[in-house]
């Protein structure tokens, strides 16, 4: 059987990294890995399990050279795309692999890239794209959609906290300082189905079910859970991304702006971290009209990890033929159950569990092992 061409664009970085190492796992492609320095290829490379199929080949590739990014899209058939920051590259990538008559799947994604993979599908009809591919934009839709399955009745409120105590690359922090713009409001919830007139405060210091430590929980409304929760049948949701450690939490209370915000929150990342091993959670809870309540932990290393390894998943749903032609966000498209296998057999993933109680009522009794 023909193995299908994956490249994995921006593959030595720390998501890059993550997904190529996914992808080799299940030993279901050919993969080719692209970037801009030979020398972390070659060691991502080497640090393949050997598993008696052929390597990984490895590219040089820059991402400003448009002739060479769409040859080496002609010999895929998908492109899977980890570089970043995601505002610069912007559908650079996309264009190419779609144009090369490649499919595609972005492990980032805004409504501006939205808007601009489905334009480029209306061009190629028999084509996918799948963008989002991430912890959030991505899981942070995918889970919820798994606990309604589970539900006892259909889902009245969510409640969601995503975060921990984790390092920033340069580029997701330069991504992070940027999620305002075209995704979604800081300090917002949703109240009956609309945004809530009046923003949620920022809460420091706070103890959350199923973190470990206090920490910081900013409110944030995205244009995704908005989605997924039309889609549930929600009308009270509130998202809440958690930042264990004080010097996060001291840069992002600043006003925001300044060519050094990004190294500022890179390095304020740093200092949380030394001394500590780094963690994320995604815990989501679901109640029905009648008071039940269920409650999903998933627990994984990093936030680059998770991304990663979703962004495979994706590969892994596009290449199964588990999606038509045309744009689809990864959390919102594909198939809850075949995605959690795939998490589950992670050794990014930890824990992925479900707990027939509410957040609060379960979250403080569970033994934490990070």
């Amino acid at each position: 059987m023909t193995r299908p061409v994956v490249g994995v664009v921006g593959a030595a970085g720390a998501v890059g990294t993550a997904a190529v190492t996914e992808l080799h796992r299940h030993r279901r492609y050919a993969l080719r890995l692209a970037g801009r320095r030979r020398a972390p290829l070659d060691a991502l490379r080497g640090g393949l399990p050997a598993d008696g199929d052929p390597p990984p080949t490895v590219e040089l590739l820059d991402l400003a050279d448009t002739d060479a990014l769409r040859r080496y899209c002609a010999g895929c058939d998908v492109v899977l795309n980890c570089a970043g920051p995601a505002h610069l590259v912007e559908d650079r990538v996309a264009r190419a692999a779609l144009a090369a008559g490649a499919d595609y799947v972005d492990a980032a994604g805004d409504d501006v890239l939205w808007e601009q993979v489905r334009t480029l599908t209306t061009g190629a009809p028999q084509r996918t794209a799948v963008i989002s591919a991430g912890m959030m934009p991505g899981l942070s839709a995918l889970l919820p959609r798994h606990l309604a399955a589970t539900t006892p009745a259909p889902p009245r409120a969510l409640l969601g906290y995503l975060g921990g105590r984790d390092r920033f690359t340069a580029t997701a922090a330069a991504d992070y300082l940027r999620v305002g713009e075209g995704f979604g409001q800081a300090g917002a919830a949703l109240t009956g189905g609309v945004r809530a007139a009046r923003p949620l405060p920022t809460r420091t210091d706070v103890e959350l079910p199923f973190f470990p430590e206090p920490a910081t929980a900013v409110p944030y409304l995205s244009t995704e859970l908005e989605r997924v929760a039309r889609s549930l049948g929600v009308a009270d949701a509130t998202w809440y991304s958690v930042f264990a450690g004080p010097h996060v939490a001291q840069v992002l209370r600043q006003p925001p702006g300044g060519g050094d915000a990004p190294e500022s929150l890179r390095r304020a990342a740093e200092l949380d971290t030394f001394g500590h091993p780094t963690y994320q959670l995604i815990v989501v809870e679901l109640t029905t009209a009648a008071g039940d309540a269920r409650t999903l932990v998933l627990r994984g290393t990093s936030a680059s990890a998770l991304t990663g390894v979703f962004a495979a998943v994706a590969v892994a749903a596009l290449t199964g033929g588990n999606l038509p032609a045309g744009p689809h966000h990864a959390g919102e498209a594909l198939d809850p159950r075949f995605a959690v296998d795939l998490l589950t057999g992670s050794a990014e993933v930890s824990d992925l569990s479900v707990y027939d109680s509410d957040a609060a009522g379960v979250g403080g009794h569970v033994e934490e092992a990070l």
